[in-house]
């Protein structure tokens, strides 16, 4: 029996299209309403930035190793740093986290140790993982943090360069309670992690640079799952805001939420030179950093 060629074609189109009718689920929702609002600030290698209490904005800058408070407007309400060693100085303070708003955490990258500072940028305490401790067991070093970020509970946790594991927690800012993110063969293995944000619930999400995908991690270091990128272009960074993911791309950004489990919504904006992170301010705010000023975009 002779099938027509129009029938060929209906079957052809079927199969070519099957796998997407499968992955509607993961669409994404497409919404152009991203409005920009102007520019605040004046940095000169600005690299982390994080939000509190839907007023403040932190911003850290590499170049004048200090770490800067500013109103939503763009005043400057605080400052904290100096090249250096000492109790009120850093040395590249490559990631802020400012979101339990009560305090700021700096990873102080070249000093081998993470800075604990109060709300208006006054100094509380630091820890230097055992770096300096002649008399501490290698396990119990980390060297070169480059991410912190801190759960509700309190439990504080950090990405670092330069040992086998990638992450750790920190017990009361006076040990190290766990590793985890070994860069071994598996599936919670962290290549290059450069970002970690909270989750919805009490987990974290870490964003690994070379590989480009998004890993999760509950607060005992277990790894729980991942997400890949989607299309070609890179992830710049991300952020946390109302159990959604903000996933910051060159020329646009993707929401994922993490309740759902699906990507959500999609916004294109003209492509920015020296993009370095994003933060979310509020649920109609979105900031994205880059080396010499803070971008505020309206998002709806």
């Amino acid at each position: 029996m002779k099938i027509s060629l129009l029938k060929y074609i209906v079957i052809f189109t079927f199969i070519f299209t099957l796998p997407d009718l499968f992955a509607q689920k993961d669409s994404v929702i497409v919404n152009d309403s991203l409005v920009f609002k102007g520019t605040i600030g004046k940095f000169k290698n600005a690299v982390s930035i994080s939000t509190t209490r839907e007023e403040f904005i932190f911003v850290s800058d590499l170049e004048d190793n200090k770490i800067y408070k500013l109103s939503t407007m763009g005043v400057e309400l605080a400052s904290f740093g100096g090249s250096g060693l000492g109790q009120n100085e850093l040395n590249q303070p490559y990631s802020i986290d400012a979101s339990n708003g009560l305090d700021v955490l700096v990873a102080d990258y070249q000093n081998n140790r993470i800075k604990r500072l109060d709300i208006n940028l006054n100094y509380i305490l630091s820890f230097d993982f055992n770096s300096y401790n002649l008399t501490a067991e290698s396990s119990n070093k980390i060297y070169n943090p480059n991410g912190v970020m801190t759960l509700s509970t309190g439990e504080v946790y950090v990405l670092c360069d330069a040992t086998n594991y990638k992450a750790a927690r920190i017990n009361d800012y006076n040990e190290i309670g766990i590793f985890f993110g070994s860069n071994s063969i598996g599936a919670e293995r962290l290549d290059e992690p450069v970002k970690l944000v909270k989750g919805n619930q009490l987990d974290m999400w870490i964003l690994d640079k070379k590989t480009g995908e998004l890993l999760n991690f509950n607060n005992f270091g277990v790894f729980v799952k991942k997400i890949s990128k989607r299309g070609k272009n890179p992830i710049k960074s991300i952020a946390y805001f109302n159990d959604n993911l903000f996933i910051l791309h060159p020329n646009e950004l993707i929401i994922y939420d993490l309740k759902k489990g699906q990507y959500s919504k999609y916004y294109s904006f003209p492509e920015i030179n020296g993009l370095t992170d994003i933060a979310v301010l509020d649920k109609n705010t979105v900031l994205f950093l880059t080396k010499d000023s803070v971008h505020k975009y309206s998002i709806q």
